[in-house]
């Protein structure tokens, strides 16, 4: 038999290098497990926004009028996302994974009416509800607009364009708020403008030029306002 006082310094190396190995193995599985970790990958979602004129000096008319945004109403399908949207059918629209608008897309439609009735000498200033005091006695001219289509759209031919279509009223109210006559208005069809059906961007500035469009054929009814 082995003397006591040799076996039990041999149990001991043994466990003690049992130990270590045993750290090893679980310190090599931790960092294999981190390392199957998936790196985050970035958002390649792009934002978009409608823009307005370009800043230059606008040519003035004379006796401009102010004017107020009554009202700018979209169609709940173009309300419920920020989503670009297409029209690949009569009646099937699609919501484009990754292109979204920056801004709600009312919001957009109303700044570009604004900024191109004021760059181009329409208006003086246009104001949005609840209006003072002082803005309801001046009897601003009255803009309502109600877009029915803002998005890109394929044609039977397999051709994409940019789609803006709005109903549009101009009015000026009586001193007691009561409309002054039958208000002027109509309904405005962009004319169309092709695209590739895949830049988004591109899509996004043709939306702009058609909204353009569309204040400058509502600025040319507010002289007439009755």
């Amino acid at each position: 038999m082995f003397p006591m006082k040799l076996i039990f310094p041999w149990c001991a190396s043994l466990c003690r290098r049992r130990f270590v190995a045993m750290a090893v193995v679980s310190a090599t599985a931790l960092v294999s497990g981190c390392s199957l970790i998936p790196a985050a990958s970035p958002d390649p979602t792009r934002y978009f926004v409608l823009s307005g004129p370009d800043g230059a000096a606008p040519a003035r008319l004379p006796d401009v009028p102010v004017a107020v945004l009554a009202s700018m109403d979209i169609p709940g399908y173009l309300r419920v996302t920020r989503n670009l949207v297409v029209r690949t059918a009569g009646n099937e629209v699609t919501f484009v994974e990754g292109a979204r608008w920056g801004e709600a897309l009312d919001l957009g439609l109303a700044r570009v009416l604004r900024e191109t009735l004021v760059a181009e000498g329409r208006v003086g200033r246009v104001v949005q509800p609840p209006l003072s005091a002082q803005a309801v006695e001046a009897r601003p001219v009255e803009i309502r607009v109600q877009i029915q289509a803002c998005e890109g759209r394929r044609l039977s031919d397999g051709t994409w364009v940019a789609t803006l279509v709005a109903r549009y009223d101009v009015a000026r109210p009586a001193a007691s708020g009561a409309s002054s006559g039958a208000p002027s208005g109509g309904v405005f069809v962009a004319a169309e403008r092709r695209w590739d059906g895949r830049a988004h961007g591109e899509l996004a500035r043709l939306l702009s030029e058609a909204a353009a469009d569309l204040a400058r054929e509502i600025g040319g009814h507010l002289a007439v306002a009755p």
